[in-house]
């Protein structure tokens, strides 16, 4: 009756001729083939279409018009079309009929060089998948030829009737001058947008393909791509019979073909993406997508073989749990037994008199008896505890057991993802990897990759109406999985607010209601990228299970990256270098860079064919793209600061941090410019199994004296440990952001400690003293001079410190878990030993062995009583404060003596003290004697020494010298002669003293 033909697509680059047509074939009845061609007939019940067909076209493809654009959708994907056609070529259907089901049905394939087409020379050939723009007769007729509708003859008519006779004139129309085209039917205006008559190309051709391997090179498609329109044919044909699979017991494929999710990946890696991790995350994403009901049942051979281990673990426990509750029942007789004897010794005792409780021992029982019960006491809770844990796993055995017969459905098990979010920095790809999601793996993307932007509008609801219409495109291919790509979601989906406008959650209800709301569509899912996490809605965010960082490449994928420039352009000992001083740029910058050294290169070789670049030359360049592509740290870019340290010859010096053995960094890194020193924190196993926190030790090089000559070092700690992101944080970093209030700040510093968090391998660098700070002042008061240290900003300290301590580093036992691990790497650097001290011991950092015993020994001496040289108390080093101690710092002198014989305090007191005795033994030189104790006084403030001692004092401040504690009282003594502000004014009142003694004896004369 009817001939089936399957008309394969070809793109072709030479003319290829005309073969014999295959002969035609009997469809066997009931295949699927025949099953979908009856269907298709069945379904339309008696065809009229008002004239007589030459073919019917039984997979016509969708296109509609919606309030976004055109949308066309091809069932059979591009890779063939299928027609019925009458047995006779040259025949034509008739104007009613219907299939009959004795029909027979014919088939037979052809490539589109072996279909006949009409033309105007008949000895040419058309294709009607590109129709020809020669003229606007030839462009229409192709048109309707693919259209199949024979009106031809009345578009051109009404074409001409609008002065339309060329084909540039109809492809230079505006949407707005088409529409207003009245005599076109409607479906003519479908067609303008599905033919690309604003476009520069009217569409594709394909190569004839015989075979699957051909069609991969000759259709210019990867091979993910060519099973996933395969996978989409086949559920297109299972939608259409679904009756009739569902009564042959053969259930629906999955959503998406595993293999197509698996080499969708695998092609993307081979083709330079470098993910570093990210896929095999994915990959789990999409994997609900790939399986189906049927997959969680389980066959009779393996259930009957779960089902014995299960029964056999069931005989056990039960087994040992009658052994428990027979231990249980033995314990409970023996404690409720000398429960009972201590009740009826205690009324017993009651009721005696005082004088028979002490003739018998019944208190000393009753103590037995009770040590027996605490002793049964722990029995009897853990054989309890022991017995509920039996009764646990058995409860747990016995639904195993039943859950094959109860044959319960786990489709929750397997619903499928809702959408995914890619985050990241700007130029990491994520536009690149969305677009290639959906093409390789078989999901149908009901409208072309959109920003954000695009779907505003001027008119109050016109921008929900497009969002609903797009998202109700899914309804149409309900069988497929479909996406909506949207890049820069921020601004459709932001945080809800006060002060959001009502246009924007407008629109972000309608795709929250599309999203497992009141209008899901269950079959739409949405790929969408920002660069802003943090400012998006949170309601938005929970149905997006798919949250992937797109981060910037770490040192192995900036190699791979970088070894895309060509060996006879760049040595491939400079790769390495070249991939250290890239640290922080991202793909596209990567990119940009090859680009440039490239071009350089063949710029330089028309000159000097063997020139090959220097590192310096790359240095310079790469420094160019930093700068176009913002890669900063701190201030400057990094190609800037190794430019700078050129010509040193001490990068030679500068150590990596490599694994060593029996121990595991800590992820945490102490800088200190004061002592030198670099102190890099790990956790070392000993034999026995424990586990003690050491530090590693590293010398700072004579020209790293600042933060930014140190970021060189810090740049090769960064590539030895693989990291994709070095960050520094400091004020040079707040002043570029405008980070001068207190809100702003915090915001910036908890946006760059995410962005760090979120990368698996990355370094941040705290400059703790620009950050921080140390305020010293320095005060004079009565008891003397002191100095006060405190610090400048104590919340940033605070979060810093918090920060810091999250710092870790996943201990690896393979070269594939190393390269999995999570490594997150804090650096804080400092000058101020009050302020690093200070850190370290918020953070409780690891320190030196002679750190700690000079620590110790610091408060061994705090806790010990002292003896203060200068006033001759003793003191604790933690209540040595200023003022406490009162003294004298000046010496002794005698104010009778001719010459003012100078002396010390101890020695003044202890010639009082032999005078005061002599005084006691000699009753007449009493008045004398008493006479003499007012003549020595202190220098410092003329003050009369008394045998009390240095009661009175004129100085007051800390016990001891803060500068030099070790001094002892004669060496005190020594300084207190030797004061030479005290030596002018002792010089000053001799000769005062010996003037005075001129004066008198003049006037005595």
């Amino acid at each position: 009756m009817s001939t089936f033909i399957l008309i394969w697509r070809r793109h072709s680059q030479e003319p290829t001729t005309a073969s014999t047509n295959r002969v035609n074939n009997l469809l066997t009845r009931d295949c699927v083939l025949d099953l979908f061609v009856r269907q298709q007939l069945l379904t339309r019940d008696v065809i009229d279409f008002g004239r007589q067909m030459k073919k019917l076209q039984l997979a016509e493809p969708i296109q509609i018009e919606d309030e976004f654009d055109a949308w066309q959708f091809d069932y059979m994907r591009g890779i063939c079309d299928l027609w019925l056609i009458p047995v006779d070529p040259v025949s034509e259907f008739p104007l009613k009929w219907k299939l009959s089901d004795e029909a027979r049905i014919f088939y037979k394939v052809q490539t589109e060089a072996e279909t006949p087409q009409k033309n105007d020379s008949s000895t040419a050939q058309c294709n009607v998948d590109r129709p020809s723009t020669v003229s606007l007769e030839q462009f229409v007729k192709d048109v309707c030829e693919k259209l199949n509708n024979g009106q031809a003859e009345k578009w051109i008519c009404s074409l001409r009737e609008e002065d339309i006779t060329t084909y540039p004139h109809l492809a230079n129309l505006k949407f707005s001058e088409w529409a207003e085209i009245k005599t076109l039917s409607v479906n003519a205006h479908l067609r303008k947008s599905s033919y690309g008559l604003n476009m520069s190309s009217n569409g594709v051709l394909f190569e004839a393909i015989l075979s699957f391997e051909l069609a991969l090179f000759i259709l210019d498609i990867s091979q993910s791509e060519l099973f996933a329109c395969l996978h989409q044919i086949r559920l297109y044909f299972h939608h259409v019979l679904e009756d009739q699979f569902a009564s042959s017991n053969v259930s629906n494929p999955a959503k998406l073909d595993s293999r197509c999710v698996d080499l969708t990946f695998r092609e993307m890696r081979v083709e330079g993406f470098a993910d570093d991790g990210l896929f095999d995350r994915m990959k789990t994403f999409f994997l609900p997508l790939t399986t189906v009901e049927q997959d969680l049942k389980i066959s009779d051979t393996r259930w009957s073989a779960i089902a014995a281990r299960r029964i056999a673990e069931k005989n056990r426990l039960e087994k040992e749990r009658s052994k428990i509750v027979a231990e249980r029942e033995i314990a409970e007789d023996q404690y409720y037994d000398f429960d009972e004897r201590i009740l009826k010794l205690t009324r017993n005792m009651e009721m005696k008199s005082d004088s028979q409780r002490l003739e018998n021992f019944s208190e000393r029982q009753i103590i037995d008896y009770r040590k027996e019960c605490e002793r049964l006491e722990p029995i009897r809770s853990k054989l309890q505890s022991r017995m509920s844990k039996i009764d646990d796993m058995l409860e747990n055995i016995n639904k195993i057991l039943n859950e094959k017969a109860r044959n319960s459905g786990g489709q929750d098990l397997i619903k499928p993802n809702r959408g995914f979010i890619m985050y990241g920095p700007p130029g990491t790809g994520k536009s690149d990897i969305m677009s290639n999601l959906s093409k390789r793996m078989g999901i149908a993307m009901v409208a072309p990759p959109l920003a954000a932007g695009e779907l505003n509008r001027s008119l109050v609801g016109e921008s929900e109406r497009i969002i609903n219409d797009i998202c109700m495109r899914c309804h149409r291919i309900p069988y497929l999985m479909c996406c909506v790509s949207i890049d820069e979601i921020d601004s459709l989906a932001p945080k809800r607010t006060n002060d959001t406008s009502d246009g924007n959650v407008a629109k972000l209800s309608v795709l929250l209601s599309v999203i497992d709301g009141i209008k899901d569509v269950p079959n739409l899912m949405i790929f969408c990228a920002t660069n802003r996490l943090h400012m998006m809605d949170d309601a938005f965010l929970r149905r997006m299970q798919g949250k992937f960082f797109v981060g910037r490449p770490s040192s192995q994928a900036r190699k791979i990256i970088l070894s895309g420039i060509k060996t006879w352009h760049m040595e491939p000992e400079l790769l390495e270098n070249l991939t250290m001083a890239t640290t922080n740029f991202s793909g596209a910058a990567l990119r940009a860079l090859r680009r440039i050294i490239t071009v350089h290169c063949v710029d330089v070789a028309r000159t000097d064919p063997n020139w090959q670049i220097d590192y310096r030359t790359s240095l310079e360049l790469a420094n160019e793209i930093a700068q176009q592509y913002r890669v900063f740290i701190g201030s400057e870019t990094l190609p800037t600061l190794l430019l700078r340290t050129l010509n040193d010859n001490q990068t030679a010096l500068l150590g990596t941090l490599p694994d060593k053995r029996n121990s595991v960094y800590t992820g945490r890194i102490v800088i200190n410019f004061s002592t030198r020193r670099i102190d890099v924190e790990a956790v070392i196993s000993h034999s026995t199994a424990e586990q003690e926190k050491i530090v590693y030790h590293e010398d700072l090089t004579s020209h790293e004296t600042d933060i930014q000559n140190l970021l060189e070092r810090l740049t090769i700690y960064g590539k030895s440990r693989n990291v994709q992101l070095l960050q520094l944080i400091d004020l040079s970093l707040l002043s570029i952001e405008s980070a001068y209030d207190e809100k702003r700040k915090f915001e910036i510093l908890t946006e760059r400690v995410d962005e760090c968090n979120s990368y698996r391998r990355s370094m941040i660098v705290y400059d703790l003293d620009s950050l921080v700070g140390v305020n010293k002042s320095e005060g004079q008061s009565s008891t003397g001079s002191s100095t006060n240290i405190s610090l400048t900003n104590q919340s940033v300290f605070t979060f810093v410190g918090d920060r810091f301590k999250k710092a870790h580093v996943d201990m690896a036992r393979s070269d594939e878990e190393q390269a999995l691990a999570k490594e997150n790497w804090a650096v804080v650097v400092g000058r101020d030993p009050f302020l690093l001290r200070q850190f370290c011991d918020f953070i409780q950092f690891t320190r030196a062995t002679h750190e700690v015993e000079e620590e110790e020994n610091n408060r061994r001496r705090q806790e010990e009583k002292n003896k203060c040289f200068k006033c001759n108390d003793y003191y604790l080093e933690q209540d040595n404060k200023m003022g406490v101690c009162v003294h004298h710092d000046g010496f002794v002198y005698d104010n009778i003596s001719a010459g003012l014989t100078k002396c010390s305090q101890r020695s003044a007191i202890q010639q009082l003290l032999t005078e005061e005795a002599l005084s006691t033994n000699q009753p007449a030189q009493r008045e004398h004697l008493e006479r003499m104790k007012q003549r020595f006084k202190f220098i410092c403030c003329n003050q009369t020494v008394g045998t009390a001692g240095n009661m009175g004092g004129c100085k007051r401040g800390c016990h001891g010298l803060e500068d030099n504690p070790t001094v002892t009282l004669v060496e005190w003594e020594q300084m207190c002669d030797e004061n030479p502000e005290y030596l002018a004014q002792h010089l000053d009142l001799l000769n005062n003293r010996v003037k005075l003694q001129n004066k008198a004896r003049k006037q005595y004369q």
